[in-house]
């Protein structure tokens, strides 16, 4: 028969139980709920020049703030810049050969979740993947 364990090693065994069940969670809820994706694409016959902007509501500096060319009919992802659950300030804008000021639309992203599609036509397009 083994002797009895005493007060202070099972209470230490606990102690080293809930440090392990922790692991991981420091980082706080922000951590925990991932990150999502913003997809441009260029739907036009011309190639463009793109700025976009994405930035937390309330929030100081944006999440995203980049601008590049993009070739007709192809697709730019910025990956994993929004974290997902929160509301966000979307501003695009795009000039090419065709139009003589920019274009410029701005959309608000409740809840991000699922990444968004912004598609570039004759429009500005926000689009929210589904599935």
């Amino acid at each position: 028969m083994s002797p009895p364990r005493s007060r202070r090693a099972f209470l230490a065994s606990i102690g080293l139980a809930g440090l392990t069940g922790l692991a991981g969670c420091s980082d706080g809820p922000r951590s925990s709920r991932g990150a999502t994706d913003v997809i441009i694409h260029n739907e036009a016959a011309v190639s463009r020049t793109v700025a976009v902007t994405v930035t937390e509501e309330g929030g100081e500096s944006p999440n995203i703030d980049i601008s590049f060319g993009l070739k007709p009919h192809s697709t730019h992802t910025v990956n994993n810049e929004v974290i997902m659950n929160n509301d966000y300030d979307v501003d695009v804008s795009y000039t090419d050969d065709r139009r003589e000021s920019r274009y410029e639309e701005t959309q608000e992203w409740t809840d991000a979740g699922p990444p968004l599609h912004i598609i570039l036509d004759d429009q500005i397009v926000f689009a929210v993947q589904i599935g």
